[in-house]
């Protein structure tokens, strides 16, 4: 906590600035806001307060702004002594110093009351007494959450001269307890994970700014840390002790430079920036106490991931009509870790296959031309290229992307925008397949194309409205539609579809009313075959390749589409009940997501379509009512009513001790109704 202190210590010697200036006659506003709160959540739900502090109580905001001169000073707190709380001071003198620090707290609640058979929760061994666990009526309660506190500042040094300094340090502190899941495929264990994190970054930045020139070098060090290194606990299953390695302990560093060109030719912009990033960590097989496997070749791991980029644009405007945009980036990511092996009974097993990285090239070029009748015309092209190392489904892929965007604005109430592009994916291969006949179970990766990297096309199109038929109405209406076309694609997915569309308006009568409203729609559907085997298996024997026919009944294919679908609207209206005295604020918000997965299948054996499929639908309303007191002095009634529901099939009939599983309830309570009261007095000055 030493660190804390001083970073509020300097904080307060900040401060002092701007109350020095306010005592010299310095322009200061404010506002103080004090209030009340009644919370009915009949279920008690971690949704409800997934990121947010919604108890029964009092809460407050304040602000203060100072100004004299060039000298200015902000001090504001939101949510004051809740759990979501966050604070800001700021101040500095316009073109010579500035400073920041800020304070942030986060909650993120995931379950109330889990529960589970482990004693040590909140630590790193969970353990039980006896063979086996106990009974569930025996299991003790527990909640999934952590907090989030971070706190850190930054001071920025000119003097007036286009030369400039910025310093920056900041921590952030993570505690609590989250879910995590652990053992085989058939013996699963969920668990509670203790986290107690840190991570320590200085930033900083120095450069020089001028109308013509910027040129800036700017470097970052961060330090990850973490309390709980392992977790140690008892199998359920097996009675022994097993252990998981939880996030490792890291450093990262980054440093870069960028120089930006203005005023040259033609009136053109150039930039030119380059980042280079470094990320380390180590574990020794010593740090754990177990016994090294056989032909071991590393007691330690050292990781080492090194990224590289550099990036150059050069935008011009020759004549009026018509301006342009030229772009190439490169990016290497490079996986220097350690590569560990070992003797598993007799078979040798590395990790040199997780192991990643990839280099990237793009380019492109977008063109604009002015055309008569207010019409700007735009085209494009963009070129990609992606060489993965240690990726044999995808080892190199090909991008070539066009663009063409039309823009009219010819009424002053009517503007208008229509883009269409396309996309070519190209992806060369490279598996080894040596040694390999059609019944081994690897034969199969050839066939297998993953949709992330996969030959593809892919068309979209854009469209988007403004209208203004009155000083008082605003209308707009876009829509998008995106067509992904996996070309040759034996297993996996083939083609997914997106449709969205929204409209939204505006009615403004001067200071009697606002209202205000949107909807929206959007669908995906996406289609995937697959294909069921145990390569060797049977008679004859099942073989790993979907493209011919075994003559085995139980090697089939099988097909699966996806469907899902959301609708959202919204309305909101604001009257003035009294001129100046008393407004009504009204609001409504309803979104549903709809999903589902259907089947169909060449076995013999039908498949069960999965009509739950993460749906949930989301209820909100606010009603505000406000009273001006007095001029520096309003009062404010409002009330809020949240329902949000969640169904998918994974959680109908819970059961925490399935067949050959023990869970915890994790993401269980999701479903709340809640009504909201509150009352607030804000003074302004």
């Amino acid at each position: 906590m030493k660190k804390r202190y001083t970073s509020l210590l300097v904080a307060a010697l900040l401060i002092a600035p701007g109350f020095v200036m306010a005592a010299d006659e310095a322009a200061v506003t404010g506002a103080v806001e004090l209030g009340v709160r009644g919370v009915d959540d009949k279920d008690d739900s971690a949704k409800f307060q997934e990121y947010r502090d919604l108890d029964d109580g009092v809460f407050g905001d304040f602000l203060l702004d100072a100004y004299k001169g060039s000298y200015y000073f902000e001090l504001q707190g939101d949510n004051v002594g809740l759990d979501d709380q966050n604070y800001l001071l700021k101040g500095g003198q316009y073109g010579n110093f500035k400073y920041k620090f800020d304070y942030d707290e986060t909650p993120h609640n995931y379950s109330f009351d889990a529960k589970t058979f482990y004693s040590g929760v909140g630590t790193s061994n969970l353990s039980f007494d006896g063979a086996a666990p106990p009974p569930e009526e025996n299991w003790s309660f527990f909640d999934y959450s952590i907090e989030r506190k971070k706190y850190g500042g930054e001071v920025e040094v000119s003097l007036g001269s286009p030369f400039f300094v910025n310093i920056g340090a900041s921590k952030l502190e993570t505690e609590g307890v989250k879910p995590f899941a652990s053992g085989s495929f058939a013996d699963v264990v969920e668990m509670p994970e203790p986290v107690d994190h840190e991570t320590d970054d200085l930033t900083m930045m120095a450069g020089y700014r001028s109308k013509a020139v910027n040129v800036t070098l700017s470097g970052l060090l961060s330090s990850f840390d973490n309390n709980n290194l392992y977790l140690n606990w008892k199998s359920p299953f097996f009675g022994n002790t097993d252990l998981n390695v939880l996030p490792p302990e890291n450093d990262y560093g980054k440093m870069g430079a960028n120089i930006t060109v203005r005023q040259l030719p033609f009136m053109s912009t150039f930039s030119l920036n380059g980042r280079y990033a470094k990320l380390e960590n180590d574990f020794s097989i010593t740090d754990i106490n177990l016994t090294a496997p056989a032909a071991l070749n590393k007691s330690t791991f050292d990781g080492e991931i090194t990224y590289t980029n550099i990036a150059a644009a050069l935008v011009t405007r020759p004549t009026r009509e018509l301006d342009s945009r030229l772009y190439y980036t490169y990016t290497d990511k490079e996986n220097d870790s350690d590569v560990i092996e070992y003797d598993n009974f007799g078979e040798l097993v590395s990790n040199a296959e997780d192991l990643f990285d990839y280099s990237k090239d793009n380019m492109g070029v977008d063109i604009g031309y002015k055309l008569p009748w207010r019409t700007k015309a735009e085209i494009g092209y963009d070129y990609q290229d992606t060489d993965r190392r240690n990726r044999p489904d995808a080892k190199k892929t090909t991008d070539d992307t066009y663009f063409v965007q039309l823009k009219n604005s010819l009424s002053e109430y009517v503007t208008a925008k229509v883009k269409y592009s396309h996309l070519e994916r190209d992806t060369d291969t490279d598996f080894d397949l040596t040694g390999l006949t059609n019944t081994d179970e690897e034969y199969i990766v050839q066939f297998v194309q993953r949709y992330d990297a996969t030959d593809k096309s892919k068309d979209e199109i854009k469209l988007s409205l403004e209208l203004y038929p009155m000083d008082t109405l605003d209308l707009g209406l876009d829509y998008s539609y995106i067509m992904n076309d996996y070309d040759d694609v034996t297993l996996g997915r083939t083609e997914d579809t997106r449709h969205q569309i929204y409209a939204d308006f505006l009615w403004h009568q001067f200071k009697l009313m606002n209202l205000g409203g949107f909807a929206g729609y959007e669908t995906t559907d996406a289609e995937a075959d697959h294909y069921s085997f145990a390569a060797g298996s049977g008679i004859p024997p099942q073989t790993a390749d979907p493209t011919v026919d075994d003559g085995n009944a139980t090697s089939f294919l099988w097909d699966q589409d996806i469907d899902d679908n959301f609708w959202t609207y919204g309305l909101s209206s604001q009257v003035m009940l009294l001129e100046d005295v008393l407004k009504l604020v009204v609001s409504w918000e309803y979104q549903k997501s709809n999903g589902k997965t259907t089947f169909s299948t060449q076995g013999a054996t039908a498949l069960t379509d999965i009509e739950k499929f993460d749906d949930y639908s989301k209820k909100l309303l606010e009603a505000k009512l406000v009273y001006a007191f007095a001029k520096q002095l309003d009062i404010a009634l409002g009330y809020v009513y949240e329902k949000y529901t969640y169904e998918d099939i994974q959680y109908e009939g819970y059961d925490y001790t399935p067949d050959a599983a023990y869970l915890t309830g994790a993401y269980l309570d999701h479903d709340y109704e809640a009504n909201i009261g509150y009352l607030t007095v804000r003074y302004g000055f």
